[in-house]
């Protein structure tokens, strides 16, 4: 597997920028692929921010719901099922390094493309 490290050019620190702070924006981060619509690394990093909270909103309401149909039928051994909203810190712990990484290689100038939304990012981004 080849790896692909294209680089931004080292003056252009508005576009490095903007692609660190699309990763903090959530989904509004769409906002930075339609006024940046000429700078491909701005659109990628906006793209792969915004799919990764997408990713993140899908697994939170999944996860709700199965804690929730857990503790309703725990109820009569104690409710136990509601316990599984602990396993939600974690999992929003690495949400958060992922977006730290994330930020951090745009404004290091790399297209690091995502596990599993980076070819996504890719496609939608060109």
């Amino acid at each position: 597997m080849a790896d692909e490290k294209k680089n931004v050019q080292k003056g252009d620190d508005n576009s490095r920028l903007l692609g660190a702070i699309s990763y903090f924006l959530g989904i509004l981060a769409v906002l930075l692929f339609l006024v940046k619509k000429d700078d491909k690394f701005v659109k990628f990093h906006a793209v792969q921010a915004a799919l990764l909270n997408i990713l993140w909103i899908i697994v939170f309401v999944v996860w709700f719901v199965l804690s929730m149909v857990l503790a309703v039928v725990t109820i009569p051994i104690g409710g136990i099922g509601g316990m599984a909203w602990i396993c939600v810190l974690p999992l929003g712990l690495v949400m958060l390094i992922v977006m730290l990484y994330g930020a951090w290689k745009a404004f290091s100038g790399e297209m690091w493309k995502m596990p599993l939304i980076g070819g996504l990012s890719d496609k939608y981004s060109s």
